[in-house]
């Protein structure tokens, strides 16, 4: 049985679920009924409640398309300002909640979960823990991934320490800007394309 045997009332537009909480300001001005997810900042405040003292981290949004189930994280920051602890922090706690409520094991959810985390590169700001963004770098490492015939999503490079997660907790790890989610994830998250 699970805990919340629903999602559908936890649905909300990616205006919603992709809001940063400080400043009020959605990373992507999508109202459309069709791309909606489960905002799983939702999911997280009723589990607590009903289960937990303390409020764990979650990621902000939940798909589950064709068995691939998909956790999304927006960070209205660029990447050289996210505290990779955060991360960490949210890619744990959410698919520990997804366990507990799914009755899923760690395996199960390692073969078919996949955890996406959108920053804003365009949101830099100097300060004593961040570093600029390098996009030249990116590239030659995007070059050498597909030099080595890695598929195109996978070229990307893996983040914020991200890559140590994939096997052994979610089956793929992407760390992309917000443009690269809004040309190659959107399509593959409300169309009937698939992550492989």
């Amino acid at each position: 049985m699970k805990l919340i045997e629903d999602y559908r009332s936890y649905l909300s537009t990616l205006k919603v679920v992709s809001r940063d909480k400080n400043s009020q300001v959605s990373l992507i001005e999508d109202e459309t009924k069709e791309h909606r997810l489960v905002n799983f900042d939702g999911v997280k405040k009723k589990l607590c409640k009903d289960f937990r003292g303390d409020a764990l981290s979650s990621c902000d949004g939940y798909l589950n398309k064709g068995g691939v189930r998909y956790l999304i994280e927006f960070k209205n920051q660029a990447e050289g300002n996210i505290d990779k602890t955060i991360i960490k922090n949210k890619a744990y706690d959410s698919l520990s909640l997804l366990a507990m409520n799914e009755n899923l094991t760690r395996e199960e959810l390692a073969g078919d979960t996949v955890l996406v985390i959108v920053y804003n590169n365009e949101k830099y700001v100097e300060s004593n823990h961040s570093y600029q963004s390098s996009d030249s770098l990116d590239k030659m490492t995007m070059k050498l991934k597909r030099l080595s015939k890695k598929d195109e999503l996978d070229q990307y490079p893996k983040k914020f320490d991200t890559r140590r997660y994939i096997n052994q907790f979610y089956k793929n790890v992407y760390t992309i800007d917000i443009k690269v989610f809004k040309k190659k994830f959107m399509d593959i998250l409300f169309s009937s394309t698939n992550i492989k």
